[in-house]
């Protein structure tokens, strides 16, 4: 072989190294950017984390009796933070109008959310807040009424409570009703079997106040 063709040879290889490089630049790159994103995920999981325990601490000493006593819960639920109330200190049996007891108790709480809406820096603790009623399976005493009617009149009281007497923007809150297709004593598959009890309909009757710290639900 002639230094020519040796010239030649050396010269056609440099092409697929070339391309072999960049590629090899290209998954090193790939994998760099995956990295980052699965790191920034982690990040704003940390944060929302620490949000949603700067709410529970200060919420569990105010209401320390009551969650001793199984009156109030709390649960995490991804991105959001369930705080669930009986609605024996809330309501009356088929009524959605406020007792004072409960008054008393969501005033105190919708004061508390207020309170710590951000945190010292001026940053949002979080972004909204969902109000759920929740009934057993045990139709009301009323001809034109049922337990989604009863069950949503009950979270609009308390979201009327949390605009009226402690001036909570209305734009970041929302009520639902669910009647007894949520139950918190069983599986929602079998309504019946979630109600069997009357340990299990007292559970399941119930006003939830959940906070959102993220909208879209993307942070898990």
């Amino acid at each position: 072989m002639d230094l020519k063709m040796r010239q030649d040879s050396v010269f056609n290889v440099w092409p697929a190294f070339t391309d072999v490089s960049i590629a090899m630049l290209l998954i090193f790159l790939f994998f760099i950017f995956i990295q980052f994103v699965s790191n920034s995920k982690l990040f704003l999981k940390m944060q929302m984390e620490e949000k949603q325990d700067t709410i529970e601490e200060v919420f569990t000493e105010r209401f320390a009796r009551a969650i001793e006593q199984g009156i109030i819960t709390i649960e995490r639920d991804g991105n959001l933070q369930r705080f669930m109330f009986s609605d024996q200190i809330l309501f009356n049996t088929d009524e959605a109008k406020l007792r004072l007891l409960g008054e008393y108790t969501l005033t105190a709480v919708g004061r508390l959310l207020q309170q710590h809406r951000t945190d010292q820096e001026g940053q949002k603790l979080y972004q909204s807040i969902q109000i759920e009623g929740h009934t057993d399976n045990v139709p009301i005493i009323s001809p034109d009424r049922s337990n989604w009617e009863l069950s949503s009149d009950r979270a609009i009281a308390v979201l009327r409570l949390f605009v009226d007497r402690i001036g909570i923007d209305p734009r970041t809150l929302k009520a639902t009703g669910y009647a007894e297709f949520r139950p918190a004593a069983g599986d929602s598959s079998d309504i019946e079997k979630a109600n069997d009890t009357a340990s299990k309909r007292a559970k399941n009757r119930r006003i939830e106040i959940v906070l959102v710290y993220s909208e879209t639900g993307e942070i898990q």
